[in-house]
């Protein structure tokens, strides 16, 4: 039967198993061989071979009967990632500055909120450009790599990930760049990740890390 991902809830299928990730609630949930019995589609789309499965799913809030309108964007696949030495030159002081601003609207505040913030901020007239093909705007990016790495340990509680993406992602805002914030994971053990991407570039993480977690949600 066909059914649809409940809004804010986002399927990762890992081998035959499937990681599911709800924005409202901040939970992470793993089913252990469901991938068997429910099939990836597009756009929020699911193929469930079993009616039960679909009954499960439905009193966990994670699938509807009826397709929910909002999108779900994709990233490409990592290719390369910027490297701070591109540009030695970077200013931390900028990126401190910038930093603290952004900081100040993340402590306290909930998974869902950070999201819809940053949804918000691409719909500001940003622009998405392809590192790889344009010379000025890689330059341009690893000048805020640099920034943000000399400025990094300057910011106070900062360890975890999804922090310091923040940061980064209203640091190039800032410049007038969009990018994706890239939620990802893995299994056995379980672990999940955020980091910034522009097109395929890996944007102030690393491509060796980024590229052992399979993308659930896309902001």
């Amino acid at each position: 039967m066909k059914a649809y991902l409940s809004p804010d809830v986002h399927f990762a299928w890992i081998g035959d198993d499937i990681v599911t990730l709800d924005v409202r609630n901040d939970a992470y949930l793993c089913l252990v061989g469901a991938g068997s019995v429910v099939r990836d589609g597009t756009d929020g789309r699911l193929t469930i071979l079993e009616p039960d499965a679909f009954a499960r799913l439905q009193d966990a809030g994670l699938a509807q009967e009826r397709p929910d309108e909002t999108p779900r964007p994709t990233a490409p696949r990592p290719q390369a990632c910027v490297s701070p030495f591109e540009a030695p030159d970077g200013d931390g002081l900028r990126f401190v500055l910038s930093g603290l601003r952004s900081s100040s609207r993340y402590h306290g505040r909930p998974l869902p909120a950070l999201v819809e913030e940053i949804r918000r901020l691409k719909q500001s007239g940003l622009t998405l450009s392809n590192p790889l093909s344009d010379a000025a705007s890689r330059a341009e990016i690893a000048r805020c790599v640099s920034a943000f790495r000399s400025g990094l340990p300057w910011i106070p509680r900062q360890a975890v990930c999804l922090h310091r993406s923040f940061m980064l992602l209203h640091f190039l805002a800032e410049r007038g760049m969009a990018a994706d914030w890239v939620f990802g994971v893995r299994t056995w053990p379980f672990a999940a990740h955020c980091w910034v991407q522009v097109g395929p570039l890996i944007v102030g993480d690393d491509l060796h890390k980024v590229v052992r977690y399979t993308p659930i949600l896309v902001v």
